[in-house]
């Protein structure tokens, strides 16, 4: 078993010398808008990784506000094709969890006690880009057109009075399913 982390590590040591020269840093930060069927908003985003040669990969994070908040967590992968001296377009694909955001109070109808327990759910997005470098750096404008879909469930628990305990408590769960298409516009380097 020591003899095979050894010789992982020195094969990491080995690509990671050879390419350390054309590895870098490289952030992307957007601002979006979704549009579905259930409701249109807004959406944060920021992606931090490295990038070598076309492709970018990192790991991303933000608030989206289409139907329910929630706070995604994912892995960003993107395959650039240059076809200017400072235009590109590029392919790009995320995967990861989505976190809904515990609002602060639960509504009913009715006004009877309710709890709402959300669980987490997948979080998925693809797109198409166009990235113009601007200045000698690599700074870039972004602008992505995709298609966003995130899952999550929740469980609501109602208690209706009665006058003799216990008082009976149905619950109901829903599984969202929020597909959307997504504009965003961001920067990056």
């Amino acid at each position: 078993m020591k003899r095979i982390i050894f010789v992982l590590l020195f094969l990491i040591n080995v690509f990671y010398s050879g390419a350390q020269k054309k590895i870098k840093f490289s952030t992307q930060n957007y601002v979006g808008f979704l549009a579905g069927s259930s409701d249109n908003d807004l959406q944060l985003q920021t992606i931090n990784g490295i990038s070598f040669k076309r492709w970018f990969t990192g790991i991303g994070t933000g608030i989206d506000w289409y139907l329910r908040r929630s706070v995604p967590v994912f892995i960003s992968a993107e395959r650039g094709f240059q076809i200017d001296q400072k235009k590109n377009i590029y392919f790009s694909t995320a995967a990861g969890v989505n976190f809904p955001w515990k609002d602060s109070g639960y509504d009913n109808d009715w006004n009877w006690y309710s709890t709402s327990k959300t669980e987490p759910g997948l979080y998925l997005n693809a797109g198409v880009g166009y990235k113009i470098n601007i200045g000698k750096q690599d700074d870039a404008v972004l602008l992505q057109l995709g298609f966003s879909n995130k899952f999550y469930k929740e469980k609501v628990s109602n208690s209706y009075p009665c006058l003799v305990a216990p008082c009976p408590v149905t619950t109901e769960s829903y599984n969202y399913n929020l597909r959307a298409v997504s504009v965003k516009l961001g920067y990056g380097f």
